[in-house]
């Protein structure tokens, strides 16, 4: 294994700001390769955690280094400024460095962040991005695929995850790591973590999911058992379940269950009488993919999203 340092920005009151890749070279030169990214945001702690689990992995647990077959290279963090802080984004000016990319030399300091960071992986064969949902709700495990034309589904299907959530692609994903990946050839793939800053026992769901995707694209020989058929869903699969009501969020199916049609799937509790002001009822038949992730949800918030069963 070799560390790499893609930046390193000095500064004014605290220590300067290195971002590392850890490099493993495969024993194949003409197998394909692999670029991961981790931590793009602070309160992202299931991507950190993935990334440096899979640097352990390769480095100290794979029983033969020979195994891996392709170039691996994995940045666990990029913006160590906020995951210490506790902020989602650049902490000085709350930039999103998921939407900066491809990056600029000359331009402000998350925009040459990016710009190394894309530079860095560029000429891989396939791309991996590990990030958590931009609004205030956790979710399952999926794989986030844009409508963009570069897309791969099939390559998509190899993460054994149980959703491939193919969605339109906006005006503002056009700046995202994903598409600009895509767009210098690379076969890129987000994967969608819950947002969590607990690690629950399966927590390794999305590290297996990577190593079954580098097993099957034959960049590593070792497979988990498991894995699903993925299904692709859409926009059209999806109904989204919004409160009336403020109030205090008790939710009483969990993310991943099936529900069916009329089910209470929810409660809100009034926050200084303790009654129920309402009960959120399931509209269809189907699978609990995203829920409100605050105890305090606001009216005409989104409580629950649902793919509906076909």
């Amino acid at each position: 294994m070799q560390k790499i340092e893609i930046i390193k920005i000095t500064s004014l009151n605290r220590e300067p700001l290195v971002v590392e890749g850890y490099f493993f070279q495969g024993s194949d030169p003409k197998a394909p390769s692999v670029a991961i990214v981790g931590a793009m945001e602070g309160k992202t702690i299931l991507p950190l955690y993935t990334a440096s689990k899979l640097v352990d992995f390769l480095q100290n647990s794979l029983s033969d280094s020979k195994k891996i077959l392709g170039n691996i290279l994995i940045i666990p963090s990029i913006n160590h400024y906020a995951l210490n802080i506790n902020e989602r984004f650049w902490p000085l000016d709350k930039t999103n460095l998921n939407m900066m990319f491809p990056g600029y030399d000359k331009g402000e300091t998350t925009q040459r962040i990016t710009k190394k960071v894309f530079d860095a992986i560029q000429g891989y064969t396939h791309g991996v991005i590990l990030e958590t949902r931009d609004d205030l709700s956790t979710c399952m495990p999926y794989v986030k695929e844009f409508k963009s034309g570069f897309e791969d589904l099939e390559d998509a299907k190899k993460f054994g995850l149980k959703i491939i959530h193919y969605k339109d692609l906006k005006p503002t994903d056009t700046v995202s790591l994903q598409y600009n990946w895509q767009l210098w050839e690379t076969k890129a793939h987000s994967i969608v973590c819950p947002s969590t800053t607990e690690l629950q026992v399966d927590s390794d769901e999305i590290f297996e999911a990577l190593v079954n995707f580098l097993n099957k694209n034959n960049i590593l020989q070792h497979k988990f058992l498991g894995g699903y058929e993925s299904t692709i869903i859409t926009n059209e699969d999806m109904l989204i379940v919004k409160t009336p009501n403020s109030g205090i969020f008790v939710p009483i199916k969990k993310i991943g269950t099936q529900v069916k049609e009329n089910e209470v799937i929810g409660q809100i509790i009034h926050a200084l009488e303790g009654k129920v002001v309402h009960k959120i009822i399931a509209p269809c038949n189907g699978v609990i993919t995203c829920s409100y992730k605050n105890a305090l949800i606001f009216e005409n918030a989104v409580a629950f999203r649902i793919a509906k069963n076909s």
